[in-house]
């Protein structure tokens, strides 16, 4: 009798719970599924991409614009275009435009902080120059999430950092760290493309960040398993002879895997930090050589290899400290080991700190040989 009664009782609460669900029929509302940000003079400038889903399979998109005083009402404001209710929970992917982001992204973050429907896994991404023409430039592609791909595509298997909404709000939020977004411009061909990182201080655009650089990025900031660079190679001893012969001469390194420590070389208030990086690559092509390198000339390219890195990653680092940008969240790691800590002081002595990154290369020869 009593298991009977929780039975019930279960049933009911059942009941009850699937009464208050908010329910939506797709076809009878519009997915947003990419937005765009520009801003000119005091005007915002909203743009949309709605996916339509006639067929199975199929999709096709459609474009809303709307103008706006405000980040704040834009979202309530189009639906007076839409021919159904628009809702935003499938919301995958956010381009702001050059003049947006310099002007300050703080709006639209506090925007989706308090939107409880939009998925913290979306993707952001700054424009070169409008947000819009990116967005219609995607359009052809008949596929509205077609931006958040190529960007997730680049995080997975190539030299991106990986990024969402999630990370975007921590780093605005917190005090020891600043956010980077991918760059998207338009080609020769009018074709979408990824150009580097943008490096915000604060809610404002700061410091572009070239493609390589952004692999720097990469390696300082999380536990890495795809990215290629391109090294040159001055000390292998048949590369010094067929250097005369072409001009290329250099090695194309893939990563494998990677793994990055922080450390501080000094006790609080640390004036010393540390960084190393664990890699593991393989060599898939070195200069236009034909040869199997022997065990000897490995070593001389892993020794080039990981001084040329370490060379590469210094720079970036010297780079952020002079614009007092800090996207590798030095100062967060500090303030998680430090009482008492402060932003204003840690940040006034950033730019002259000793801030330093070591790399342990282990390389392996890649591909098949005669």
């Amino acid at each position: 009798m009593m298991r009977l009664s929780k039975i019930i009782l279960a049933g009911m609460a059942m009941l009850l719970l699937s009464s208050c669900q908010d329910t939506s029929i797709v076809n009878e509302i519009s997915l947003v599924l990419t937005s765009a940000y520009d801003r000119k003079d005091n005007q915002i400038h909203n743009s949309v991409l709605i996916g339509e889903y006639t067929d199975k399979d199929k999709s096709d998109v459609e474009l809303l614009e709307i103008d706006s005083t405000n980040s704040f009402d834009v979202m309530p404001r189009m639906n007076m275009q839409a021919k159904e209710p628009i809702e935003y929970g499938q919301l995958r992917m956010m381009v702001l435009g050059k003049a947006y982001a310099n002007h300050g992204i703080g709006d639209i973050l506090r925007v989706l902080s308090h939107n409880t429907r939009v998925s913290r896994r979306m993707q952001f991404a700054v424009a070169e120059g409008k947000a819009l023409d990116i967005i219609k430039a995607s359009i052809p592609a008949h596929d509205p999430l077609y931006l958040m791909k190529l960007i997730e595509q680049n995080s997975n298997f190539a030299n991106l950092p990986h990024f969402n909404l999630h990370q975007t709000l921590f780093q605005y939020f917190s005090k020891g760290q600043d956010i980077y977004l991918p760059r998207l411009r338009l080609n020769d061909q009018g074709k979408v493309a990824l150009d580097g990182l943008v490096v915000f201080k604060g809610e404002k655009a700061e410091l572009l960040l070239s493609e390589e650089e952004g692999l720097c990025l990469k390696l300082l900031t999380e536990d890495a398993k795809n990215g290629k660079f391109l090294a040159p190679i001055n000390q292998l001893e048949g590369a010094q002879k067929q250097a005369s012969e072409t001009t290329e001469n250099s090695a194309l390194i893939r990563i494998l895997s990677s793994s990055v420590k922080h450390g501080m070389a000094s006790e609080p208030p640390a004036t010393t930090l540390n960084t190393t990086i664990h890699i593991n690559a393989s060599v898939i092509k070195a200069s236009r050589n034909d040869f199997l390198l022997s065990g000897k000339q490995m070593k001389e390219l892993e020794t080039e290899m990981k001084s040329h890195l370490e060379s590469k990653i210094n720079q970036l680092i010297r780079k952020c400290q002079k614009e007092n940008v800090d996207p590798v969240a030095y100062g967060e790691y500090v303030r998680s080991r430090t009482h008492h800590w402060s932003h204003e002081k840690f940040y006034k002595d950033y730019g002259t700190m000793d801030i330093r990154a070591y790399v342990k290369l282990n390389l392996v020869q890649d591909g098949i040989q005669e």
